[in-house]
């Protein structure tokens, strides 16, 4: 049976203090696990869309732990392979107070992991392959493409495994520290194969130097949709064609920002594999990102049902205007309507 959309990266464990303290301060630890692609995979498949998701993890408890989480979202996992030598990534996330709000730092222990010796014989693997020839979707990230010299290869050589129809999204996941005394030439490289391309407007400046799609589409001839994250602003759509859409954000009271990137493809991309059009996508992949980040972790504790998903798409333009997220209250499950949006009725 193969997946609709497919992911290519490392999952890590996150560790995070029991409290908000210091890591010097801290005594005891909470776990979960992350990594972009394992959120993007596992969060598709939460939502009703069949996904894979293709890495290699050490054969240790944490690689385990992954695993288990994997399945428990529904993702399929024929594709991670076990490494007895090397060790399943982990991150620490130290959340502190930080004046009127909380400041997130993240600190990763992933060289040498068992992800990073990620290769191009793994991506031609005869269950990986069956995979990636017949996803609609294949997606990953910049973040893949730094992992390791072996990982930056692998990724450069997808078209020639991926299914002539299958859509490849990158998500620029521009990560500067990762590139570190390196040539990013993997990540232009990566990004040249793409059909799909995530950007945040300001790691796209800082990466491209512009954020003009005219541009942008003709340095890249194969790209045919550009979906640009402007932080709290809008979500937006061009296309090849010269087709513009934009979504405004909701209003959302943000626990912690770390991982809307992540839920955002993610609902894009589950939208887009039932067929739905640009604002729907938009505006599912906001809704996932704003359960998000009205929580701690880096993947949401509830996803829309499919009927909720019906009505993120079908609301009017003054009714998601009005939407506000917070923990524990969403507006899509029974909004309250508005008398400027029934129509006008006489006297008979």
């Amino acid at each position: 049976m193969s997946a609709e959309v497919v992911t290519i990266g490392e999952a890590m464990v996150v560790l995070f203090p029991g409290r908000h303290v210091p890591l010097a301060e801290a005594e005891t630890f909470g776990s979960d696990v992350g990594g972009a692609e394992f959120n993007v995979a596992s969060t598709v498949a939460r939502l009703g869309v069949s996904a894979g998701w293709l890495s290699r993890l050490g054969t240790d408890g944490f690689g385990d732990r992954i695993l288990a989480t994997a399945a428990a979202a529904g993702v399929d996992t024929r594709a991670v392979e076990r490494d007895p030598a090397r060790p399943t990534g982990l991150y620490v996330k130290e959340t502190t107070p930080d004046g009127d709000g909380m400041r997130t730092r993240m600190h990763y222990y992933r060289a040498g992991s068992a992800a990073s010796a990620l290769a191009p014989e793994h991506l031609r693997s005869p269950t990986a392959a069956a995979l990636l020839h017949d996803a609609a979707f294949v997606h990953t990230s910049g973040i893949t493409a730094a992992l390791s010299a072996t990982s930056a290869v692998a990724v450069a050589g997808l078209r020639e495994v991926i299914g002539p129809r299958t859509t490849l999204s990158v998500d620029l996941n521009h990560r500067p520290q990762l590139w570190r005394g390196r040539d990013p030439e993997a990540l232009r490289t990566l990004i040249a194969q793409a059909d799909l391309l995530f950007a945040g407007r300001d790691e796209a400046e800082e990466f491209f130097g512009h954020v003009d799609p005219a541009r942008l589409f003709a340095d890249h001839p194969r790209l045919r949709t550009l979906v640009v994250k402007d932080d709290a602003v809008r979500a937006s759509a061009y296309q090849r064609s010269g087709d513009e859409t934009h979504v405004p954000c909701l209003t959302v009271d943000v626990v912690e920002p770390v991982g809307a990137g992540d839920a955002f493809a993610a609902g894009f991309l589950a939208a887009s594999a039932r067929g739905a059009e640009a604002t729907a996508a938009l505006r599912l992949g906001h809704a996932v990102a704003a359960l998000t980040i009205t929580g701690r972790g880096d993947r949401p504790s509830t996803v829309p049902t499919p009927d909720e998903c019906a009505a993120i798409a079908s609301a009017s333009e003054a009714e998601w205007a009005r939407w506000t997220v917070a923990r524990g209250a969403v507006p899509w499950t029974s909004p309250e309507p508005d008398p400027a949006d029934a129509p006008a009725t006489g006297d008979r």
